[in-house]
């Protein structure tokens, strides 16, 4: 079921397991962060603004601009300040000022990667973790391996190398070994392979724990892997549910909301992580 938050005083709530639908203006929702249990700041990947939609339904959204139009793919929060990831690899510190926020740093993602999207603040560790869409190189190898950098907030540089590297194939069998079904597609042959590409859109790290959360768009797949990159866990979205998942949040109470782009609407649901 859909409704427009707004509807009732407690969506989220009486929706639990349910869909709210976004603010028109969040059609292309590319990413959210919760500020609290009423309170999702959200992105759009094509307006350098950020809205926080009030999930009560008491009030509009209030958007606050920081820059020109873009491509604004990933969002977290660090103290008061917010950290926007746009897809060519450049990070913005957004700090509050009178009448909205402005841009207090702009850092430069320095790796090979020119596709980005996933953006998170590991509070456990202190790291903003930032992910690439793009696959790491050309050849079999490379274009297998997927990559998780780690920033520092205190001064925007990056940690020399990957924290984390990810074999699709090596997924793919671990996925095979536990029985999680898999994206699927059929050869010229007539075989049925896995499809999982693992192009990812959104990470989370899971608080408390040596885990973390991989959103996939392209696979329609949510991925929970450990910091030795062996894969805990997947689950499969439906077209129909979230067509394009592009974001992940935590809500206070524990509760993962992932949201993603629609072709009315952006929607957020309430998931139970694999």
């Amino acid at each position: 079921a859909l409704i427009w938050l707004g509807a009732c005083e407690s969506a989220l709530d009486d929706l639990a397991d349910g869909m709210l639908a976004l603010p028109p203006e969040l059609r292309e929702v590319s990413a959210i962060t919760a500020l609290d249990d009423r309170t999702l700041a959200c992105l759009q990947d094509k307006k350098g603004a950020l809205f926080l939609v009030d999930l009560s339904g008491r009030s509009p959204p209030r958007v606050s601009v920081f820059g020109e139009a873009g491509d604004y793919e990933g969002l977290a929060r660090v103290g008061d300040d917010y950290w926007v990831l746009r897809s060519d690899g450049f990070l913005l510190r957004l700090s509050a000022r009178v009448g909205g926020l402005e841009v207090a740093g702009s850092y430069r993602l320095q790796t090979e990667h020119e596709d980005w999207e996933g953006l998170c603040f590991d509070g456990d560790r202190g790291v903003l973790l930032v992910l690439p869409k793009d696959r790491a190189g050309k050849g079999k190898e490379r274009s297998d391996q997927r990559f998780v950098f780690a920033v520092d907030p205190s001064t925007g540089a990056m940690q020399p190398g990957p924290v984390l590297v990810l074999e699709v194939p090596a997924l793919v069998e671990q996925a095979e070994a536990r029985g999680f079904g898999l994206p699927t597609k059929t050869t010229a042959k007539g075989k049925t392979r896995s499809s999982l590409k693992v192009l990812g859109s959104e990470i989370l790290a899971v608080p408390g724990t040596d885990e973390l959360l991989l959103l996939s768009a392209t696979d329609r797949a949510l991925l929970r892997v450990d910091r030795g990159g062996r894969l805990l866990g997947l689950l499969l979205f439906d077209e129909e549910d979230l067509p394009q998942p592009e974001g992940m949040a935590w809500l206070p109470d524990g509760r993962l909301l992932v949201a993603s782009e629609g072709t009315g609407q952006g929607v957020v649901r309430v998931v139970t992580p694999p």
